[in-house]
């Protein structure tokens, strides 16, 4: 059933709805900009003793140093403010606020603005004074001018207590002290505000009694009578009467906050005692029915506010730290879950690695006829099948070697000579096999064992980090660090977030707030003073991503750094196989770690099939996989070679590992029997060479890492063996490859990398063979011409030559 008047209803609430999603949006910047309106007129009308003691200079000072765009508000305030004191009074103003301006440029005033706000209104005050009593100035006016003085000194000390920066004014904790200040300043206020009464409403007494209310429901008992004391003397000294009210106001924060355990009701009734007690006591006391009228309208302000303002005014002051640490131990939780578990995924890969391996090894002696075998007239005889034929005396040999009897071995050789015409040379082979096999089953076993090791320490490593997780108490997150940093260094911020903690791919969040002095740009603090600390910090450059200048909820800028990478790469592969196939023995990859950091592996395998091509691939598979578990380079190429030394046979591979750091424009290199690196920079060919042997050739196996500076302009080659000519000298090929290389110093990665493939090929009649060359350019991110930033990236093309 439809609804009438439903969609003129919604027409209806969404101006309403509409200005309040814009007021929350913009209520911090609303509420100070009523402050500095409401608080500049009536400060500019404080009365003190009786006498006039306008405030408008502290106000002033403040605005002008810290709140800047709130200055205009506070001329309009203070103006109309001092207008209403005359004519003389708003030229003193004006008078003050002009040398203040004047005196504020220099170095040493700026050291602590109270005194220099206090010194302005002493000459201002004491030159008019003298023009006014033609130079004869009584010693009462001179009184009168050193508590003036005194006062502002004071007033200034409190607004510059009370009103921290903007970022610090809405996260930093309240001290005791800074609430102090607070109530003193407002309770100047109220008496700026005189005797506004509206009906039966007085505007000063709301606010009191409001003010006490709200102080007993944030601090207690002891909050709300010294806020009640404190407000109650200044407004009753003001106009050097009605003393009483002090004792009205403390007896009434002392019965609100006698009853604040019972909520805000229970406040909010026992409040009225203090003023019926007195209205039964003394007669003498202001205590009519504006005073009632005005107290009922402050508690119903009070009962109406909601219960969350109160409670985040008090963990202001009263910050509840259970809560922080709390949330600590579940941010500790999580990340040593996080490592926990990466860990957990890098052992489960370690004993897969090696485990799925060593399990399927057969390591029994496979009976095939020996070599001394092949030339024995009785070759068919004993070799065809037939039960009577040498297998059984061999399989019994085999079996006795393993006895600790020497008369089983004896029998052993015995049968064995019966059935062989060359027992003695068939021994000494059958020996060194036997040799063999035991030394590749102990081999296979050590193997084994480093897996179960792995899974064995996987183990103990879980139970000792569960520990450490209940057992730990404190920590201190990267976010605080870098935050006590910056205070250190007097930085003024007030957030940082990490949004990732990856090295060459870092990036924080700074809030910084609004800029002090109209010389300072957006990017100037963070460029000139975040970034220096962020480098010092993580020893690795950064760059400023972007920074935007936010209103909500309060204006501040917000800068994004990342880490800094200052090369790009755009590299060319060029390709082509001995049998003219898309299968090759040869095989790479280009992948990036994270921003700053790419890897290069070019992987090739033994023969031209598609068994090499798998063997290739296998391996540049592995070596990507424990290179994105963050494991070592180094180590890599071991477990690698161990890996593959464990299949036996006559499957090798080579490797050729490169890592390129974008950041600071550096090069590893990890060989394992591949071809140099070749490095043209200017003309000069330079060399990264390496001499060991290739993955699961030789039982040992030991590798060093190569490092070189790049710079822009760098030219990297990587390639097979196919791309060099056996039956020529390495120099002379190399010498052509450099003037090859000299020539497409200014031509792109791809032309680069066919000049290279098609040159040596032609000028050496390279045989028929897999061929793969690499081309990579090092350029930096930034041309000097640019007018913009790019992001960086890495660029390739790959090309198959048939």
């Amino acid at each position: 059933m439809r609804v009438l008047g439903s969609e003129s209803l919604t027409n209806a609430v969404w101006p309403f709805r509409k200005w309040l999603e814009t007021f929350g949006k913009r209520k911090v910047k609303w509420s100070f900009s009523v402050f500095f309106l409401v608080a500049s007129f009536f400060l500019s009308r404080a009365v003190l003793f009786g006498a006039a003691v306008p405030f408008l200079l502290p106000i002033w000072a403040i605005a002008s140093i810290r709140y800047r765009a709130y200055l205009p508000l506070v001329i309009i305030g203070g103006g109309l403010g001092s207008l209403t004191g005359g004519p003389g009074q708003a030229v003193i103003h004006v008078l003050q606020v002009l040398l203040f301006q004047a005196v504020i440029r220099f170095k040493p005033a700026r050291k602590w603005v109270p005194l220099t706000v206090a010194v302005s209104v002493l000459l201002v005050q004491s030159g008019w004074q003298f023009v006014s009593y033609a130079g004869k100035v009584p010693g009462d006016i001179w009184f009168f001018i050193g508590c003036e003085v005194l006062l502002t000194l004071f007033m200034g000390m409190f607004l510059f207590a009370v009103l921290t920066p903007v970022h610090r004014f809405l996260h930093e904790r309240w001290t005791a002290e800074r609430a102090g200040a607070a109530f003193i300043v407002g309770a100047f206020i109220i008496t700026g505000m005189g005797g506004a009464v509206f009906g039966y409403f007085s505007l000063p007494a709301v606010l009191i009694h409001f003010a006490i209310l709200f102080a007993v429901s944030v601090g207690g008992l002891t909050a709300g009578t010294a806020a009640a004391l404190v407000i109650g003397s200044i407004v009753s000294v003001s106009e050097l009467s009605f003393s009483g009210m002090i004792a009205l106001y403390a007896l009434t924060g002392f019965c609100a906050g006698a009853a604040s355990r019972l909520g805000k009701v229970g406040i909010a009734l026992a409040a009225p005692l203090a003023s019926l007690f007195f209205y039964m006591y003394d007669a003498t006391l202001p205590l009519d029915a504006v005073h009632f009228m005005s107290l009922a309208l402050s508690t119903l302000m009070f009962l109406v506010i909601p219960q969350r303002w109160i409670d985040e005014c008090r963990n202001r002051i009263y910050p509840d730290r259970t809560g922080q640490s709390e949330r600590r131990r579940r941010w500790l939780e999580e990340k040593m879950d996080s490592q926990l578990h990466d860990f957990h995924q890098f052992a489960h890969f370690m004993s897969r690695l090696v485990g799925e391996h060593a399990d399927d090894q057969d390591t029994g002696i496979r009976h095939e006829p020996p070599s001394i075998c092949h030339t024995c007239f009785r070759k068919d005889k004993c070799w065809g099948g037939d039960a009577e034929g040498i297998v059984p005396a061999i399989d019994d040999w085999m079996a006795a070697q393993a006895s600790p009897s020497r008369g089983a071995r004896i029998r052993a050789e015995e049968r064995l000579g019966y059935k062989c015409v060359r027992s003695q040379g068939l021994i000494r082979q059958l020996e060194e096999d036997y040799s063999a096999a035991v030394l590749n089953s102990q081999l296979h076993h050590g193997r084994k064992m480093l897996a179960l090791q792995l899974r064995d320490m996987s183990r103990h490593l879980n139970d000792m980090m569960m520990n450490m997780k209940e057992e730990i108490k404190s920590f201190q997150p990267e976010e605080e660090e870098l935050s006590g940093r910056l205070h250190e260094l007097g930085i003024p911020h007030f957030q940082v977030d990490i949004l990732s903690e990856e090295q060459g791919a870092r990036k924080i969040v700074l809030s910084l707030p609004e800029q002090k002095a109209e010389w300072e740009t957006e990017r100037m603090v963070a460029e000139r003073l975040v970034m220096p600390v962020l480098q010092e910090m993580y020893a690795e450059p950064f760059e400023v991503e972007k920074s935007v200048w936010l209103e909500e909820p309060f204006p501040h800028l917000q800068v994004t750094f990342i880490s800094a990478v200052r090369f790009t790469m755009d590299y060319a592969v060029v390709s082509s196989s001995k049998e003219g196939t898309f299968h090759a023995g040869d095989a790479h990859e280009v992948f990036h770690l994270h921003d700053g950091l790419a890897a290069v592996i070019l992987s090739d395998g033994m023969g031209s099939d598609i068994h090499a091509y798998r063997e290739s691939r296998k391996v540049i598979r592995l070596m990507r996989e424990c290179l994105n578990r963050r494991m070592d380079p180094e180590t890599a190429m071991h477990t690698l070679h161990y890996v593959m030394s464990l299949k036996g046979g006559d499957m090798y591979a080579t490797v050729d590992l490169a890592l390129i750091d974008l950041q600071d424009g550096r090069l590893w290199s990890w060989k394992a029997g591949s071809m140099t690196t070749y490095i043209s920079r200017g003309g000069r060919l330079m060399k990264l060479e390496g001499s060991t042997a290739p993955f699961g050739f030789l039982p040992s196996f030991s590798i060093d890492a190569k490092r070189h500076g790049l710079k822009a302009g760098d030219t990297i080659v990587m390639m097979t063996d196919g791309m060099f000519a056996p039956g020529t000298e390495p120099a002379q090929q190399e010498r052509v490859l450099g003037s090859i290389l000299a020539k497409c110093e200014d031509a792109g990665p791809d032309q680069t990398a066919d000049m290279v493939m098609q040159e040596l090929a032609r000028k050496f009649r390279l045989p028929a063979d897999d061929r793969t060359v690499i081309a990579i350019k090092i350029e930096h991110t930034v041309q000097k011409w640019s007018i913009f930033k790019p992001n960086p990236k890495v660029t390739g093309r790959e090309t198959v030559v048939r």
